[in-house]
């Protein structure tokens, strides 16, 4: 044995009182958090501090406003101090809550010249492990009640009563104007978005041609805002709504006037007017999917079917054109022949007629086979094989003198005669099917004799 120098063995007996030392301190560890001590398994009731975001800023009356909420155990319950501006559920289970301010009356006393007019609103959020929060929020006022649009005929092919200021005809243009004053005070070179909402009426260009369905603008230098609509021609009576929003900040007002017109339901444009799928078989109907675009109408565009085989999606389409998706789906004769009606906010309306036919070729008939291929069987015994495919028709033979075969429908019966002299070894014969144009064969194995 080695004798250890100075010195080391102390060395080790440290490094053994270490890292016995450390071991205690992780045994120590795990005992207190199996036991549950030290508060490291914490609470499973709760998911965090609660908390909501914004706590705080500015909502603009009309505008939707999100506010996202963590933490805390839900539902979560919901109250406002102010509820007739800002109408909360009582709970929700989400983390997000979207609400919409109304507009303020009575504004907050002590605010600048010039400031914006606010009201103090307090939401509070309490979760079911007994968390609250506050959003100090303030609902700004919306400007835009105030404007006063006014709509006047420009050409109308029509006689209208010009005495509402808010009319307009079907084939003719008006003129659409207001003031951008807030607090009091017109706001020259602002911008603005004029969205048509409801109704038969596109914005047109000052200097010439067709803006769509919105249009960017910006007051003058005195602040008046002008613009330009074009009625469609077959545009029937109705009630149209024109939107403006500031878009500095997002705040709008709707407007309603009338669009005067003949007093008949216009007629849409359906690109195309009739679809036709053909199948490949004559015991098939044609099936697939085809694209319908609606033209000359105002959205919301409207579709229904007046088949369940033939399908339309969707069933609302917000955009101009309006599209819509025609689909076959039952492949089974009787074909179906249908139409698809496509309507619009106004009434007008369009079809598209459509055609599923079987096709012309023929199937080929089922592959001929038997099963089983391979049988046993011992004197006086019956076994059978069944055909499938082929024609249909089938007919069954043997070389075997004593193998007899008989056919019934597509049970092919295999007999063995009687009690037969032993023949020293088993053997095989072979018993023939055929359809009329395909054969088969099954193997039949003999014993060497028969019991």
């Amino acid at each position: 044995m080695r004798v250890p120098k100075k010195g080391e063995s102390i060395v080790k007996i440290r490094s053994l009182s270490s890292l016995l030392g450390g071991l205690l301190v992780v045994v120590s560890a795990l005992f207190v958090a199996s036991c549950g001590g030290g508060g490291a398994q914490g609470n499973p009731q709760t998911a965090g501090a609660l908390a909501i975001s914004p706590s705080d800023g500015t909502i603009y009356a009309g505008v939707p406003f999100t506010f996202q909420i963590s933490g805390g155990r839900k539902p979560y319950q919901l109250s406002a101090s102010e509820p007739g501006l800002i109408d909360l559920p009582s709970q929700t289970d989400s983390n997000s809550l979207t609400v919409v301010a109304a507009n303020p009356g009575v504004v907050d006393t002590g605010l600048p010249p010039g400031a914006l007019p606010v009201r103090s609103v307090n939401i509070t959020v309490r979760s079911g492990d007994g968390q609250s929060v506050v959003a100090a929020m303030k609902v700004g006022q919306n400007f835009l009640l105030g404007y006063g649009i006014s709509i006047a005929p420009i050409t109308c092919p029509l006689s209208l009563s010009s005495s509402t200021g808010v009319e307009a005809c079907a084939g003719g243009q008006s003129t659409i104007k207001f003031s951008a004053t807030f607090n009091g005070n017109l706001q020259g070179d602002r911008a603005f978005e004029l969205q048509a909402m409801k109704g038969q009426f596109q914005f047109v260009y000052p200097q010439g041609g067709v803006a769509g369905n919105t249009l960017s603008t910006t007051s003058d230098h005195t602040g008046e805002v002008t613009a330009i609509i074009q009625m469609a021609g077959n545009a029937p009576t109705q009630i149209a709504v024109l939107r403006v929003v500031d878009s500095a900040t997002g705040v709008y007002a709707d407007n309603a006037f009338v669009i005067t017109g003949s007093g008949t339901p216009g007629q849409l444009t359906l690109v195309p007017t009739s679809v036709t799928f053909t199948g490949n078989l004559t015991t098939d109907c044609g099936v697939g999917s085809a694209q319908v675009l609606a033209f000359d109408g105002t959205p919301p565009f409207m579709a229904l079917s007046t088949l369940p085989g033939i399908v339309v999606t969707p069933a609302s389409s917000t955009t101009s054109p309006g599209q819509f998706t025609v689909t076959v789906v039952g492949n089974t004769p009787p074909c179906a022949q249908g139409t698809v009606v496509v309507t619009d906010s106004t009434g007008a309306r369009g079809s598209v007629d459509v055609t599923s036919n079987a096709g012309s070729g023929t199937a080929p008939p089922p592959a001929f086979t038997l099963a089983p291929t391979s049988l046993t069987i011992t004197c006086a015994q019956t076994a059978s094989v069944v055909a499938v495919g082929g024609s249909g028709t089938y007919s069954a033979s043997s070389a075997d003198p004593n193998i007899t075969v008989s056919v019934s429908g597509s049970v092919i019966s295999i007999t063995r005669a009687g009690v037969l002299p032993a023949i020293g070894a088993n053997t095989t014969s072979t018993v023939t099917v055929t359809d009329g144009s395909t054969t088969a064969s099954v193997s039949v194995t003999n014993p060497s004799a028969c019991s």
